[in-house]
């Protein structure tokens, strides 16, 4: 015969909801109402531009690092290279307006794209020398090593 056992409710132990850190940890809070409900979506972000990712192939040769970007749709006009010794930032924005008359009726769509990519270089580079051109819709992005820092003989005094 199996012996039964008591459970006293000092013993009982229920999962305790936990409730995000405000203001950190917010971010997946209303994901499961915008999963259930898709078409009302009240906590969904409007008006907010469409970040794109970017795809980046990184190349060394003897000299230079070589770093292509897929850009679709950016000018030199809407992109931003920024270089430090070890990372490269690529960000642009585009905004685009339509305006479609007839008869009587008047239509007007705007969009806004954004892209964002930091890269951690592998190897030092001269943030002061670099080039970077848009051909295509392909950004390619040229930087040069940094200098070996030179080791200075040392020589003692007789």
């Amino acid at each position: 015969m199996k012996a039964q056992v008591a459970i006293t409710p000092r013993e009982m132990k229920f999962p305790v909801p936990t409730w995000p850190k405000f203001p950190f940890e917010t971010e997946g809070f209303f994901e499961p109402w915008n999963k259930f409900f898709p078409a009302l979506r009240p906590f969904a972000r409007f008006n907010a531009p469409e970040t794109t990712y970017i795809p980046v192939e990184i190349a060394e040769t003897e000299k230079e690092i070589l770093v292509t970007a897929d850009v679709p749709g950016f000018t030199e006009k809407n992109l931003e290279v920024r270089v430090e010794p070890t990372r490269l930032f690529i960000t642009g924005k585009t905004y685009e307006n339509k305006e479609e008359k007839a008869k009587k009726t008047l239509y007007t769509e705007r969009t806004c794209n954004q892209l964002f990519r930091y890269v951690d270089l592998p190897i030092h580079v001269d943030p002061e020398k670099g080039a970077a051109t848009v051909k295509n819709g392909v950004l390619t992005i040229t930087l040069y090593k940094a200098q070996a820092p030179k080791l200075i003989p040392v020589s003692t005094i007789s």
